[in-house]
């Protein structure tokens, strides 16, 4: 202190400190103090330049708010049908059912060990529909297929009602009458018995060992449910050994986390059917715990598929377990605000080819068409019924598992959840017919190779039928694959409203001599029902529902037609039209090469008229390959494509990872986005999976035929800025806890580094100011050097697995997988488009820091008021018990007997989270009061005992701003357990009882509490450590926060440790100077004046 401050600069500051006590004035005058000049700033606190910054971080935030409001989908009047919810349920109507709930009493404590909370499992019965369950003696007798529905994070038993009531009326076509010619195997089919858990609305998704729980849980009630089934002895039918799980939101992960626990039956689960389930990352990382169930699960199954390295013996128990087992993800699409909707894809969790699961999104099931939000889809009608056909097509009690085989499910499951265009069709083994019985006497009309059938939009007699005959194109030995593709306006079928038929064809050598054709059907196999696409003034935007009518749409390769020689299409009478052709599959492809920055630049145009006539053109866009980002379609029409073609112009939207198609008909404007891969998303299982999304154009190729110059159609491709700027929110909800808090905490360092270098405790706003002036731009070009550097490691290790795996074809595929601490670092994202994107975060954080910070003072403020103005003019009896007073020298027993009270009740009761907000509250009134001591100071004070008591509350505050950045992480684990403990549900909670997990806390805080300010630290070392520590946690939050933000506590908590340690009494007494200052007042004068000299010369010595 000698060293910086002169004696002008003491007389200064002592002056300023008896003539003023505002604490304002005195923060501003140990700021020109530290600075050597004035401060002319309104807010002494808060510099110009900073507040230029926290405007432009309003700015930015409220741009990306309103961009996140305007990209969720907007359904204009008239857009959808009467029925139709809107909003975030987009097309879907609303289900409704018949629903009674019977509790399984006899599953208790002889069952599961959590048999006597308030936890429980019911049978649902559709009340009118389903039959009576019990037997005329009383017992009951399930004859149906068990099904168990497993609820998602604060979901109820209750949501199992709308999937429950479609299947039963899905079955039933009248109370007690089976449908006639359903969708069930005709011997094996069954009903379903629906069984649903009651997990009381618990909040599984912020706390693994409540997840933990659930699963064992759900374990012991499958074991109890299979139980129940008992056939009557020499049945045919066997009992069955397995149920069919569906499972909501973080219900899914209860179900996969199953198979790990010790109580699993083994093969007890055959098929597991998940909606909005986030498959791959937590929604929120707020508990060390829920990471790691995370990692063992996907771990567990990753390895059952040979999908990451793992030993012998592991690979062919985890094989076994989940040798049978389907796994079905669908996921709602861009509506879904409760969890980024990538996070439900499974291309890194099982094999792309389908064989053991897939992923499908609401857009791409037929029937359904359309984003859904997270609620919705356990009720959307559509879907429901969907799924519940789906679940019943599976079901076939003649086997032992109640099932049929993992080869027929997934062909079952896919041909009604994904359609004809998303799976990948057999070979047609339909019932062959002959040609002449299809010509019906009138001879087939032949046409040339390659020539392009068309039949056009007009009346037919009722005697007009006809069959037209399509020769396949040879296969070049070196060519491309062909595809044939045919779209109507008309169903494809035998049915009388069809208006096609389409055959493959062979020729086979008859016994006279004579060859005789027999055709296989290609439908429905092979057909897909797509929306209607007919000409309009209004397109929409956004993916259209199937409410207007549909096409069909048939496609088959070349390849499946292997041994045939022709395509024969039967136009029956009508006025349907038709386009069938046989098109090259690479000459019908067309990339954009541009990046995504190069899009956003100058964006890209095509001319598909020009480049390709086809009735199908493909456009490949590389860039699209994360959820992060969204383009903008423009699509350009002449005038026959515009009004005069069999159908206007349409484009679906895929993707080669997931299913997620989407239909734009009319198409002239149209936002593309993807869920195929996004933020902290692990690589897909094949190294060679291809990336980007493709655009499939259907296009009447007529128009190209008849010569005319308005016949040319163009894309134009650029990036939506605003739609991009709101894809953030879902996916870094937790950067406005990380980033917050790393910025807290280094300013934290600039004002123990300044502290330490013998100047004043600054202000938090003004070390904010002087973070913003000196530290800032730097941190973020950090920030884009370490994404940089990560985007450089990851495509160097990119390539070289690619290198090793065409080496060594049966390497092991973990080498492919680039490192966590690599992938989960920063942002998560990869690209040199998102390398700013770091910093542009931080931009946004210095608002919340501001906010955080203002809110925070104006609490504390004005609580000091409240407290003074109680003091001073409150009743008289109040007056009487607030006394502003430092407190006792020494530690009083009460306050020992309460540190160990509370360190006892996180030890056996409450969990550490519990103790963390006592201590944020403790130490939020010891701030209250160091502001109302440093405001008494009174005018015969010292100017070094008003500095000190200064210093003390500004170190106050900060340390309560650091802890207020702390309460979200600890808030969500602490509702839980106040939520279980209203209803006396405390067993979850085995594992947040770590007492080192608040020493640091409780120490510092008492520290605080007892008047004593950190001293400055002496030796180099000790001065360094006291600013890496903060600094080390800031980077730990730019570098992992927003991926693992439950790490943030532990390394605060040993920062907090440190400055505990530093008090060399800190259970000892009060600050020293403000005791002499307190002492000094009740002194005669000539003895104050003698003991203010012998304070400073002990203070400069």
């Amino acid at each position: 202190m000698a060293d910086d401050l002169t004696p002008e600069q003491l007389q200064q500051l002592a002056t300023a400190s008896a003539t003023s006590d505002s604490h304002d004035q005195a923060a501003s005058l140990t700021l020109s103090t530290f600075s050597h000049r004035p401060n002319h700033s309104a807010m002494p606190h808060l510099s110009s330049r900073l507040w230029i910054l926290i405007f432009s971080s309003f700015v930015t935030l409220a741009a990306i708010g309103l961009s996140y409001t305007a990209s969720q989908p907007v359904y204009p009047p008239g857009s959808l049908a009467p029925d139709a919810r809107g909003q975030g349920a987009g097309a879907c109507r609303m289900s409704y059912m018949s629903p009674s709930y019977m509790r399984m009493e006899g599953f208790g404590r002889e069952y599961t060990r959590l048999g006597s909370g308030p936890w429980g499992l019911y049978l649902y019965r559709e009340a009118g529909w389903d039959d009576e369950p019990y037997s005329p003696d009383g017992r009951l007798a399930l004859t149906g297929t068990p099904v168990v529905f497993v609820p998602g994070n604060a979901g109820s038993f209750r949501q199992v009602r709308s999937l429950a009531s479609a299947a039963s009326r899905s079955w039933w076509e009248l109370p007690g009458v089976r449908r006639k010619g359903g969708i069930h195997p005709k011997e094996g089919g069954r009903p379903l018995d629906f069984f649903t858990l009651d997990f009381n609305d618990d909040f599984s998704a912020f706390h693994g060992q409540t997840l933990l729980d659930q699963a064992e849980y759900l374990a012991d009630s499958i074991r109890y449910i299979l139980s129940l089934y008992h056939q009557q002895p020499g049945a045919a039918i066997p009992d069955p050994s397995s149920v069919i799980v569906v499972a909501h939101s973080m219900g899914g992960i209860v179900a996969r986390a199953a198979f790990l626990h010790p109580h699993f039956q083994a093969h007890s689960i055959s098929t597991l059917i998940t909606f909005a389930t986030p498959h791959v990352t937590p929604p929120v990382s707020v508990d060390r715990n829920v990471d790691r169930v995370y990692d063992h699960v996907n771990t567990f199954w990753r390895r059952a598929y040979g999908l990451t390295s793992s030993t012998a013996e592991e690979t062919i128990k985890e094989r076994a377990a989940l040798e049978d087992v389907y796994l079905v993800s669908i996921g709602g699409g861009i509506s879904d605000i409760t969890i980024a909707s990538e996070s439900v894809s499974l291309s890194s969790l099982v094999p792309l080819n389908d064989s053991n699961g897939f992923s499908v999104f609401t857009t791409a099931i037929p029937g359904v068409n359309t984003p859904v939000d997270h609620l919705a889809i356990l009720w959307c009608q559509q879907l429901m019924q969907t799924v519940a056909s789906s679940v019943l097509s599976i079901v076939d009690v003649r086997t032992p598992r109640g099932v049929l085989s993992l080869e027929e499910r997934r062909d079952r499951l896919s041909s009604r959840l994904l359609g004809r265009v998303e799976s990948t069709p057999k070979r047609p083994d339909g019932r062959t017919v002959p040609l002449s019985t299809l010509e019906r006497g009138i001879p087939a009309q032949q046409l040339d190779v390659g020539q392009r059938l068309v039949v056009p939009d007009g009346a037919r007699g009722e005697n007009e039928r006809l069959v037209q005959v399509l020769p396949i194109p040879p296969v070049r030995t070196y060519g491309s694959a062909l595809e044939f593709t045919l779209l109507s306006s008309s169903s494809i079928s035998r049915g009388k409203d069809s208006s096609f038929e389409v055959y493959s064809c062979s020729s086979s050598a008859k016994e006279a001599g004579e060859n005789e054709t027999e055709c296989t059907p290609l439908f429905p196999g092979h057909v897909t029902a797509i929306p209607t696409s007919p000409h309009s003034d209004i397109s929409p935007i956004l993916p259209a529902p199937m409410e207007d009518g549909t096409m069909s749409l048939l496609s088959v390769s070349v390849d499946q037609l292997s041994g045939m020689s022709s395509i024969a299409v039967v136009i029956k009478p009508g006025s349907a039209w038709a386009v069938a052709e046989f098109g090259d599959r690479e000459k019908r492809v067309h990339g954009v090469s541009k990046s995504a920055f190069g899009l956003m630049i100058g964006g890209a145009k095509l001319d598909l008229s020009h480049v390709n006539r086809a009735l199908v053109s493909e456009v490949w866009i590389p860039a699209l390959d994360t959820s992060l980002l969204t383009l903008k379609l423009n699509v350009f029409r002449g005038e026959c494509q515009n009004s005069r073609s069999l159908f206007a112009p349409m484009v679906r939207q895929w993707s080669p990872l997931v299913h997620e198609s989407k239909y734009f008909p009319n198409v002239r404007v149209a936002s593309l986005y993807t869920h195929a891969s996004g933020p902290f998303q692990p690589a897909p299982s094949s190294p060679f999976a291809s990336s980007g999304t493709r655009l499939h154009f259907l296009l009447d190729p007529t128009c190209a035929s008849n010569g005319s110059a308005n016949s040319e159609i163009a894309v134009e491709v650029t990036v939506d800025m605003w739609a991009t700027l709101g894809a953030l929110v879902m996916r870094y909800r937790m950067m406005a806890v990380a980033y917050p808090f790393s910025i807290v905490m280094l300013v934290m360092a600039r004002q123990m580094k300044e502290y330490n270098s013998g100047h004043p405790f600054v202000p938090f706003g003004t070390g904010l100011s002087l973070f913003v002036k000196d530290t800032f731009f730097p941190l973020g070009g950090l920030l884009t050097g370490g994404a940089l550097l990560q985007s450089v490691i990851l495509g160097t290790h990119h390539s070289a697995s690619e290198s090793l795996f065409m080496a060594e074809p049966n390497h092991a595929y973990h080498i492919t997988s680039p490192p966590r601490w690599v992938s989960d670092a920063f942002v998560g994202a990869k690209g040199m488009y998102f390398l700013g994107l770091g910093a542009f975060l931080a931009l946004a954080s210095i608002g919340l820091v501001a906010l955080e910070y203002l809110v925070l003072q104006a609490l504390v403020s004005g609580a000091a008021f409240a407290v003074r103005l109680a003091h001073t003019r409150g009743p008289a009896f109040l007056r009487h018990k607030i006394q502003i007073v430092e407190p006792h020298e020494s530690l009083p027993v009460q306050r020992v007997v309460s540190m160990g009270a509370l360190l006892l009740l996180v030890l056996f009761f409450a969990p550490y989270q519990f103790a963390f907000l006592v201590i944020f509250l403790v130490h939020f009134f010891s701030t209250v009061r160091a502001l109302l001591l440093a405001q008494d100071i009174s005018a015969s004070s010292t100017p070094l005992s008003t500095k000190r008591l200064w210093d003390r509350y500004h170190y106050s505050f900060a340390i309560l701003l650091i802890m207020m950045c702390l309460i979200p992480i600890t808030a969500l684990i602490l509702v839980v357990w106040v939520r279980n403990l209203a209803v006396g549900w405390l067993a979850p909670f085995s594992s947040d009882h770590n007492v080192m997990y608040i020493v640091g806390f409780i120490f510092n805080v008492e520290a605080l509490h007892s008047g004593k300010m950190i001293p400055r630290s002496k030796g180099r070392l000790p001065i360094f450590v006291s600013s890496a520590l903060p600094t080390l946690c800031a980077a730990y939050g730019f570098v992992y926060g927003i991926r693992y933000a439950h790490h943030i506590y532990p390394f605060t908590n040993s920062f907090f440790l440190w400055l505990a340690a530093g008090n060399s009494e800190i259970f000892v007494g009060a600050a020293y100077e403000a005791v002499v200052g307190k002492r000094r007042a009740s002194q005669p004068p000539s003895r104050r004046v003698a003991t203010t000299d012998e304070t400073t010369k002990r203070t400069l010595d």
